[in-house]
């Protein structure tokens, strides 16, 4: 198998290098199995001369952070196997991911991500439609490659996706969202793709039972912790580092850890009249709120510092589910990286006024 080179291996978000990675995992050759799986996502979704191809491929070569696709390299590797099987089942877990955020630059109409013009913004919103079937299709025939189990895997995270993306639709611009309904709604939309990845890599690598369920558990307290601290880059991220606005969430009616837990704070009132109401004052009219003064809120209600503690509690549930594995380099890769990751995040993402009052006020100019 062509593995690629290393010197055009993917970098994950252009920061957390693969270098560095590759000496976390103990996994010297980390940037060819990495690249490998781009090079199967990109035949996957470029061959046959398929007409969705050209703006599958623009999407998925965008970038992103391949984590998914780590994860399943790491998993299998924990039984010593990287193999044609471990780089289909790396692949169709991300181009499960590739198709989901195709779909939800539709639901967002998003005109950009990362940068460059989204498919519904480029070539139309049918064209969009059809290319995020396409990419999730081509999905589950990278997994049915690999066995049928490894489809079955891919098809039941592709529910609990939808499923999870349903539940926040439900319950868009609802100040009286519960926090239960909140985490039901990323356990499926974000967490249930990281705990197939992970199961994935397992199967791929022959694990035992119990370490599969290890690895699985370990993906979806990851996923957990991943999302809610996606939440809080949204409100106190650097714009020009995350590609896109602060406030995002807010405005589209999307209310998150920190936003549910200051609506029950102090300033829960003065919040609830900032936010958009799809109600309206008068006539079912959308009141459009004021998404900078309710982030002031927000961000100075004490709520981000609750999230990033409920980000680490998860990061710790998912060390917790991979400790026994720590006799292998691997396994001290997977148990130090949830914590790594939050780091780099918060290091790397985060607007760097917050640096000095991060959780408490907004920034001085």
């Amino acid at each position: 198998m062509d593995q690629g080179s290393s010197a055009t291996a993917p970098v994950l978000d252009g920061q957390l290098d693969v270098d560095r990675l590759a000496v976390m995992f103990g996994i010297p050759d980390l940037a060819d199995r990495l690249a490998a799986v781009d090079e199967r996502i990109t035949s996957a979704l470029g061959g046959r001369g398929a007409l969705l191809g050209p703006a599958s491929v623009r999407v998925a070569e965008a970038g992103g952070k391949r984590l998914r696709p780590l994860f399943t390299i790491a998993c299998a590797a924990l039984g010593d196997v990287f193999d044609e099987r471990v780089v289909a089942a790396a692949a169709s877990v991300e181009l499960v991911q590739i198709g989901s955020l195709v779909h939800d630059d539709i639901i967002d109409v998003a005109a950009t991500r990362r940068g460059r013009p989204t498919i519904n913004a480029l070539e139309g919103l049918d064209h969009a439609l059809l290319a995020g079937d396409y990419i999730l299709a081509r999905a589950a025939e990278q997994a049915a490659s690999v066995s049928q189990e490894a489809a079955s895997l891919v098809a039941e995270a592709l529910t609990q996706l939808c499923e999870g993306q349903v539940l926040e639709l439900r319950d868009a611009f609802d100040t009286d969202r519960s926090l239960d309904a909140h985490l039901a709604s990323i356990r499926g939309k974000t967490a249930a793709l990281f705990e197939c990845a992970c199961r994935l890599g397992a199967h791929t690598g022959g694990l035992a039972p119990h370490n599969s369920t290890a690895a699985g558990r370990f993906g979806a307290a990851f996923g957990m912790s991943f999302q809610v601290l996606d939440d809080v880059l949204d409100l106190i991220g650097d714009a020009d580092r995350l590609g896109k606005p602060t406030g995002i969430d807010i405005a589209a009616g999307v209310y998150t850890l920190p936003v549910i837990t200051a609506l029950r704070g102090p300033r829960g009132a003065e919040l609830r009249d900032l936010l958009p109401d799809p109600r309206g004052d008068q006539g079912g009219t959308r009141k459009a709120g004021d998404v900078a003064a309710a982030l002031t809120v927000v961000r100075g209600s004490g709520s981000v510092a609750t999230a990033l503690a409920t980000v680490d509690r998860y990061a710790d549930e998912a060390r917790r589910a991979v400790a026994h594995l720590n006799q292998a380099n691997v396994g001290e890769g997977l148990w130090a990286f949830p914590r790594t990751y939050t780091t780099w995040a918060l290091e790397t993402l985060m607007d760097r006024r917050y640096l000095e009052v991060p959780l408490t006020a907004e920034p001085r100019d």
